[in-house]
């Protein structure tokens, strides 16, 4: 005695959740790639900066491009190729970069442990388009 085929069932299948999980993850890299790009400062900033060098840049190296810049670096991140680094003339983010670093990022005035997804933040050294007023 054989067994009957068993009867395929009505829906999507798992073809479809993997598609539909693809396309989320493709989403949330363009959104979070745009605002990493529209976040980064521009060559003339100054102050306190997150400098992001290359992937696998040893730390050495990292502090002494900071230093070369004309930055005094603050501390290491947990990422190990970004430093958070600190210099009061005009122009230190070029500097940063010509030294190697990928970008540099503005202070964030809030921490994860504030709010999380909820927190709304009021600084208004921000770029125009995350500014909320």
């Amino acid at each position: 005695m054989t067994n009957p085929a068993p009867a395929s069932s009505p829906g999507f299948g798992h073809g479809f959740a993997l598609a539909l999980g693809a396309l989320a993850l493709v989403v949330w890299a363009v959104v979070t790639g745009v605002a990493l790009k529209q976040a980064a400062l521009n060559e003339e900033d100054g102050g306190t900066v997150l400098a992001v060098f290359p992937p696998g840049t040893p730390t050495a190296e990292a502090f002494t491009a900071v230093v070369r810049a004309g930055g005094q670096p603050v501390r290491q991140t947990w990422i190990p190729f970004a430093w958070v680094a600190r210099s009061d003339g005009s122009g230190f983010v070029g500097r940063l970069k010509e030294e190697g670093a990928v970008t540099a990022y503005g202070e964030l005035s809030v921490g994860p442990a504030l709010g999380g997804c909820a927190v709304v933040s009021l600084d208004d050294k921000r770029p125009v388009g995350f500014q909320f007023k």
